[in-house]
């Protein structure tokens, strides 16, 4: 998620605020793509080894530690992200042989080197503000031999009814994504991988679909997650006075345009390397 890296203070609280909606909501989207990382990754380097040992790094609302613990009930697991609401949902479970750490991704610094047989991320460290720097930390901390997994966006289609939407009121709007370009792109991606040090890189591209039952569970987790990456596009709008214009026409253009919500397109990138 983006949780772990929304470096700002009143980022933080957007996602401690918005975790308990946010994560009922999360695994519609993350958790097919996350599960076939894991299976990756386990077929590479198996998570089941007596001396593994795990990192989730930018856990959010940890569908990836979830999905771990179940597959693997003796892997030990450290789930770090810098926003206490997040961590509070996965310590309200009680997952046996999981520590959660508020950590910023790109300052890992309470982690040794050489520290885990496996480090993981989902689609965290595209939003990070330093996203070179948040990898330089996963291979600190990856033991020599030991592998990371990555997924990563490679196109999200939940911008596309809002600039639909916004561009009634603004023709040449464009959605502001907390992320950088170049880390979407195919080409680019595994070159910043082996930049860090990681080496063997492979990247597989898959297609998830939106899991979502309702056009109105679909409004209610665009609205009501209160995920700041949707907030960046709908809020601005909605401090000028314009949510009873707006929202009935993206909810509109959502059922009209995209199939009530079901016919959208996502692009994911999962990454997997060796330290």
């Amino acid at each position: 998620t983006a949780a772990g890296l929304m470096a700002e203070s009143p980022k933080i609280d957007h996602w401690g605020a918005a975790s308990s909606v946010y994560a009922a909501r999360a695994e519609y989207v993350t958790r097919p793509s996350a599960e076939t990382l894991i299976s990756w990754v386990n077929d590479l380097s198996p998570l089941s080894h007596s001396n593994a040992l795990a990192l989730d790094n930018g856990t959010g609302s940890g569908v990836v530690t979830i999905s771990l613990r179940s597959r693997f009930p003796h892997l030990p697991i450290i789930a770090a992200d810098l926003s206490p609401g997040m961590l509070e949902t996965i310590e309200k479970k009680q997952l046996p042989k999981v520590q959660c750490k508020v950590l910023d991704a790109t300052d890992l610094h309470s982690i040794a080197n050489d520290t885990f047989t496996h480090s993981l991320s989902t689609f965290m460290v595209q939003f990070a503000s330093k996203p070179r720097t948040a990898l330089q930390e996963m291979y600190r901390v990856t033991k020599p031999n030991g592998t990371l997994g990555l997924c990563m966006w490679g196109e999200i289609c939940f911008d596309a009814p809002w600039e639909e939407t916004a561009r009634h009121f603004e023709p040449d709007y464009v959605y502001p994504h907390a992320w950088t370009p170049d880390w979407a792109d195919e080409d680019r991606l595994p070159r910043y991988v082996e930049d860090v040090g990681f080496k063997d890189v492979k990247l597989q591209t898959i297609r998830p679909r939106w899991d979502f039952q309702s056009p109105e569970e679909y409004f209610e987790y665009y609205f009501e997650s209160k995920n700041p990456e949707f907030m960046r596009g709908y809020q601005p709008w909605w401090d000028k006075g314009m949510e009873g214009t707006m929202r009935p026409m993206f909810e509109k253009i959502v059922r009209e345009r995209y199939g009530s919500a079901k016919d959208f397109d996502m692009k994911v990138f999962l990454i997997v390397a060796t330290k």
